[in-house]
């Protein structure tokens, strides 16, 4: 009975694992995203005067990035931090 639960506590951990490598990786796509955009924005104010269609993109694109950036961040305060993984047994 003990093999079952330390079995199946170590496969539990293993895809917590691989879970939280890929919330990091959307995270880090999300912020890298973000200044990106930033950037972009920075180099065409610099260029000159946008058109007004060429800011309402610029615009979109940078709320739709804030929109992700506020859903990885929910889901990630929605996910409780787990706790230490017990001590192996030996």
């Amino acid at each position: 009975m003990m093999s079952a639960i330390s079995d199946f506590a170590a496969n539990v951990s293993a895809n917590f694992s691989t879970v939280s490598a890929a919330l990091d990786n959307i995270a880090a796509d999300e912020k890298n995203l973000a200044k990106q955009i930033t950037d972009l924005q920075a180099q065409l104010s610099a260029a000159g005067t946008l058109s007004a269609a060429d800011q309402a993109a610029l615009d979109s694109v940078a709320t739709a990035a804030a929109a992700m950036a506020a859903k990885t961040q929910g889901i990630a305060d929605a996910v409780p931090d787990l706790p230490a993984p017990p001590p192996a047994a030996g």
